[in-house]
């Protein structure tokens, strides 16, 4: 999963509620400077009318749930303005030894 230094802190910036936090803005900024940038989603982090799940907390509510209404636009969006390759494409192109942990 891709990290950048958001306000001066490591911050995941992509994939799932992450994604779904952030303004689609920002998201394109960081993903334009960052030379790779991983990303992962679950099918529902687009359905915005999947039922909701009763008794949960205010905190949990607001992680599951919070910009699901906007998260395909932004994908279009994110897709229209990058290029992505498969996982199996990015490991045969990176130099896993030249990379510090």
């Amino acid at each position: 999963m891709s990290v950048s230094s958001i306000l001066g802190k490591k911050m995941i910036f992509t994939g799932g509620g992450y994604f779904r936090l952030w303004p689609y803005p920002v998201i394109k900024r960081i993903v334009a400077k960052e030379e790779y940038t991983m990303t992962y989603f679950h099918p529902r982090d687009f359905d915005y009318k999947q039922p909701k799940l009763e008794g949960i907390s205010l905190s949990r509510k607001f992680k599951s749930y919070y910009g699901l209404k906007r998260s395909l636009h932004k994908m279009d969006l994110l897709l229209n303005d990058f290029d992505f390759i498969s996982i199996s494409e990015a490991n045969r192109l990176i130099d896993w030894n030249g990379l510090n942990g």
